[in-house]
């Protein structure tokens, strides 16, 4: 049975959780300029000085929000080292299948790199230096070990990583437009995975 102090902090934790998925939804769909802290602590139903005393300023709460994103995508899908696999390709196609259900499940990352991207931030120069870049490293290891189709040998493999990105994230960016114009639900399990199945066909012609 959990004593008083550790069930505070597991109440802790979980709020703590809660505000930083609360400022990735906020900050991905509207963008940083529009969304205070008192929004932030508003839809979480805490104090926002709370929020002011924990992360300190919106600009830190965005990077620790950041963080716990990108530390969440190593968690979920960890690379393979396709060096110690028997079947590199068909490790580099499971790890792309996960990474499409990664981008269902959290659609905020994307939208996310979306509006910072759009005006080229400091907080994406940040984000890109501290996270994107080392983890397209591993990604590109894994493109430049695997045998890749015929069709796409001797692409530049960073353009190539960006193909693979948008194909995956593209139906979770635009579900809303998915579902206006063609009646389209892509976020059942059933969708979810029709599509990382057909990501995987598409980039290895099956």
């Amino acid at each position: 049975m959990s004593t008083p102090r550790v069930a505070k902090q597991e109440r802790s934790e979980q709020t703590r959780t809660e505000i930083l998925q609360t400022a990735l939804d906020l900050f991905s769909t509207r963008g940083f300029a529009a969304v205070s802290l008192r929004d932030i602590a508003d839809r979480v139903g805490v104090n926002h000085a709370m929020i002011r005393y924990h992360f300190g300023s919106k600009e830190e709460l965005w990077r620790e929000s950041a963080a716990y994103l990108f530390e969440r995508l190593e968690q979920e899908i960890p690379a393979p080292d396709i060096s110690a696999e028997q079947a590199p390709v068909e490790s580099l196609k499971r790890y792309i299948a996960s990474y499409v259900r990664y981008c269902a499940r959290h659609p905020e990352h994307a939208r996310l790199m979306v509006q910072e991207s759009i005006i080229a931030s400091d907080r994406l120069k940040w984000v890109s230096d501290k996270f994107i870049r080392p983890n397209h490293a591993r990604t590109l290891k894994l493109i430049e070990g695997a045998s890749l189709p015929k069709g796409l040998a001797g692409m530049d493999p960073v353009m190539l990583l960006y193909m693979v990105v948008a194909i995956a994230q593209m139906p979770y960016l635009v579900t809303a437009e998915l579902q206006f114009s063609h009646d389209r639900d892509v976020l059942t399990s059933a969708a979810i995975e029709a599509h990382a199945e057909a990501v995987v066909r598409f980039i290895f012609r099956d």
